[in-house]
Parts: structure tokens; sequence; C-alpha cells
């Protein structure tokens, strides 16, 4: 599994350097989502998790990410990860949850422009410890 992700992550770095994404270099973003469907709960927002999370942009296309998720039932956990934009509007991301029950979380999303500062995000996160599956909703806002 090691190995699966630092190849995810390598080839990411590199394949895709040439995208295009709004933010620039040295952007700031805050991004806010919660979790709408889970693999490992029936039915439709039956228990919440829910995150924030701040975001720099190292270079247009990639981003560093620190965040905090609330869990409903189980002990709420620090994230550290990163978005890489593929092609705007599209991103995958990787992180890790770091805490009681730590998972890592390896996803692909969407977003949305509302205007100039403002999108909306759809996202599927694949928990690998778990191994369950959320789909994730969400509001992000540039701060410069």
């Amino acid at each position: 599994m090691k190995k699966i992700l630092l190849l995810f992550i390598t080839v990411s770095l590199f394949a895709f350097t040439e995208s295009r994404a709004q933010q620039g270099e040295g952007t700031f973003m805050v991004s806010g989502a919660a979790d709408a469907i889970r693999t490992d709960i029936p039915g439709v927002i039956r228990r919440y998790q829910a995150g924030l999370e701040a975001h720099y942009f190292l270079r247009y296309w990639i981003s560093a990410s620190a965040g905090y998720e609330f869990n409903y039932n189980r002990p709420n956990q620090a994230s550290l990860g990163s978005r890489i934009y593929l092609v705007d509007p599209l991103f995958v991301r990787v992180r890790g949850l770091i805490g009681r029950d730590s998972d890592i979380a390896l996803g692909i999303g969407y977003s949305r422009n509302l205007g100039y500062r403002f999108r909306l995000e759809g996202m599927v996160d694949y928990y690998t410890v778990t191994q369950t599956a959320g789909l994730r909703g969400g509001f992000s806002i540039l701060l410069n």
C-alpha cells in the first residue's frame, strides 16, 4: 500500500505540471465540507463527519493543507494533506487523519466557481484503513 501511495503522489507531482487553476502561487484558501453519504453507515446523513481545512498553494496546481475533522461518534482528528489540480476544476487529494483511529483518505473532487473567491465543491474520499468511502460537499474561499 505504501508503494502504491508513493507512486500515486510521484506521478501526480510530475505528470500534471502544465495544468492551470484559478488560484495563484502563494494563495491561501479556507474550505469546509461535510459527508452526506458514507459506505459504513446505511442511509443519508445518519452521522456527521465534517471538516475545516486551510490550503496554501505552493504552485498554482498543488496545495498543502492542514485541518480538523469533527466526528459524531468517534474522536475528532487533525488532518494534513495535499490537493493536486489535474485540470481545473478537477482535483485529487491525499489526506492523513491523525489521532485515535488514524486513517489515510484518497479522493477526487470537483470545484465550481461561484465568483472570483467563492467555490462549491464535491468530493469522493476513500479511507484506506477503514476501507470505507464517503461523498462530501462543501465550500471554499480564496483569501488572497
